[in-house]
């Protein structure tokens, strides 16, 4: 294969994370616009299109452009990631022999810790029930609420269940989550019987707009946000936060964190451990508001 900008290489190469490595939507647009912009930058600073020429200087080059023009270390991370898979896939096609961004490691970025809406704030709001009956489809946002919480599932995994995917005989849900893999979450019989009227056929999506079609991210960013806005708990209020208070209520009542790793659909228990120092944080609080000598 010839590595050459002119051609319809990346193209190519987005079928290759559409079809092949299953990618969402939203990481292969991402990725499909980070690698333009590379490739932008390439051919200004080397004045050529033949990207076997591509060497570990260029992309080094790049990446301090990028932090100069403030790119935040998540931001630059993802943009080398998307490098690292194209070069990756291209020694795989033949173009090249090796890839240029071998040896470059990632951006240090500074730990956050996770904002999550405390477990009182999150009963107060779904038990303030004429708040969802305000809308047509309170009753649904109410839902999308509480298995957000009650899962800890990310967005797209939310709006790809089926009705389907619920198994109302061993009470759980088949998600499937990043990279296609699938996991089953457990559920309350409490939260089964709220979601028996929104049940169609076994291929309906569980989560559906007023007209029937399936949810989409927008529309559910939406619905946490106008609800989340009257906790005043969190700054951010997506549905992420709701992943973030699913894990740090279950770590604050004793849950292991390899079982929320499993139910989080981490890949590594790195990324889990983030939510310890939430507990943490919790508990220095709560030291230095009750001991005496604190």
């Amino acid at each position: 294969m010839f590595l050459n900008l002119d051609t319809e290489i990346l193209t190519v190469f987005e079928d290759h994370l559409k079809y092949e490595r299953r990618y969402s939507p939203h990481t292969v647009t991402a990725y499909i616009s980070d690698l333009k912009e590379f490739f932008e930058h390439y051919k200004k600073e080397m004045f050529s299109s033949d990207l076997s020429l591509v060497d570990s200087k260029i992309v080094k080059h790049w990446l301090m452009t990028l932090k100069t023009l403030g790119c935040s270390p998540v931001t630059i991370n993802r943009k080398l990631s998307a490098l690292r898979k194209f070069f990756k896939w291209a020694m795989t096609k033949g173009g090249i022999a090796k890839s240029p961004t071998e040896g470059i490691k990632n951006v240090k970025k500074p730990v956050r810790l996770p904002q999550f809406v405390p477990e009182g704030k999150m009963d107060e709001l779904l038990d303030n029930m004429p708040l969802f009956q305000e809308v047509d489809e309170g009753y649904r946002d109410r839902l999308i609420l509480e298995l957000f919480y009650d899962t800890g599932v990310r967005e797209t995994e939310l709006i790809n269940i089926k009705c389907g995917d619920v198994d109302r005989k061993n009470l759980n849900i088949t998600v499937h989550g990043k990279g296609n893999k699938t996991r089953i979450i457990p559920i309350s019989k409490e939260l089964l019987e709220k979601l028996q009227p929104l049940f169609a056929g076994l291929n309906d999506y569980l989560f559906r707009t007023r007209n029937g079609k399936k949810m989409y991210a927008k529309l559910v960013y939406r619905i946490v946000k106008k609800y989340l806005e009257t906790t005043n708990s969190v700054t951010q209020n997506s549905p992420h936060i709701l992943r973030h208070s699913f894990a740090t209520a279950l770590l604050n009542n004793g849950a292991d964190i390899n079982a929320i790793k499993e139910l989080l659909g981490h890949a590594n228990l790195q990324a889990t451990q983030i939510y310890t120092h939430t507990t943490y944080e919790q508990l220095s609080k709560i030291y230095k508001q009750a001991h005496p000598r604190a």
